[in-house]
């Protein structure tokens, strides 16, 4: 069910500063991100757990802005602190830019959909970007979270949230402490660093993995390698640099598909296609 907080204790963490909000967003943009949010529902069951998990994560970020990790659910609540995890994945992006991301991960769902001629009044979740902050849409209530069969380290958790801040220093450090933790994965979606790096932009700290030995054609529990991410996330030199670096232009996902095929910007498509 929809999950509704109160207005007075939202508007109270705005006025705090907890949530980081720029201090306007363009009318414009909030509108369209409003739109996006109404039309997603209707692709609720095409969604898998990862693509599921990162609007809920945009959309909370595009809300509240960045995540405070301080804040998040307690380790033994899965569920819950997956959710947030995908939150949290977001770093300091600004709430435009996880507006714009959203809307642009609709757009890639729906072809036919144009942010421009349509609002967010009709239908969907029937919000406005004025109230849509004190709601927790029901559809992220059916991402099924898959409990995980072993739980990171404290050393595995630090890693990662090393790479999420970009902290070299720290990656550094750890793998010198131990070096087999370059190719850990994360409890929830089997993704090493290299992975979410690459998912998330992060590129000095895909370069960083590289250079450090880094299984370029490492998998996630979907099978798709760091290329996959690259191409469906529209990250040309990030794909240059993987492909230099042996990755497989040719490996196939779950469903059967390669990188170049999960790809809708003409020139990397193009480029992985060669």
């Amino acid at each position: 069910m929809f999950i509704v907080w109160a207005v007075t204790s939202f508007q109270g963490k705005r006025g705090n500063g907890l949530t980081r909000n720029e201090s306007t967003i363009d009318a414009l943009l909030e509108a369209k991100f409003d739109a996006a949010a109404t039309r997603l529902p209707a692709f609720r069951l095409q969604l898998d757990q990862k693509t599921g998990l990162k609007f809920y994560g945009l959309y909370k970020q595009a809300i509240l802005g960045p995540a405070n990790p301080k804040d998040g659910p307690y380790w033994y609540e899965t569920e819950s602190r997956t959710k947030f995890n995908a939150w949290l994945a977001n770093g300091q992006m600004s709430r435009s830019e996880a507006m714009e991301k959203y809307i642009e991960m609709v757009m890639a769902l729906d072809r036919e959909w144009d942010p421009n001629t349509e609002t967010g009044n009709k239908g969907g979740w029937n919000k406005t970007p004025s109230t849509m902050g004190v709601i927790e849409p029901e559809m992220f209530d059916d991402i099924v979270i898959t409990k995980p069969t072993r739980l990171e380290t404290e050393k595995e958790k630090e890693w990662f949230a090393a790479m999420r801040s970009n902290n070299l220093e720290a990656m550094q450090r750890l793998l010198k402490e131990d070096p087999a933790i370059i190719e850990a994965k994360d409890q929830h979606l089997a993704m090493t660093a290299l992975l979410w790096a690459t998912d998330l932009g992060c590129d000095p700290v895909v370069q960083f993995l590289i250079s450090n030995g880094a299984d370029v054609n490492a998998v996630d529990n979907c099978l798709q390698t760091p290329l996959h991410f690259a191409a469906q996330c529209h990250r040309p030199l990030l794909a240059e640099i993987l492909v230099q670096a042996g990755a497989d232009k040719k490996a196939l996902d779950a469903d059967g598909l390669t990188p170049a095929e999960c790809c809708d910007e003409p020139e990397l498509k193009i480029f992985l296609s060669e």
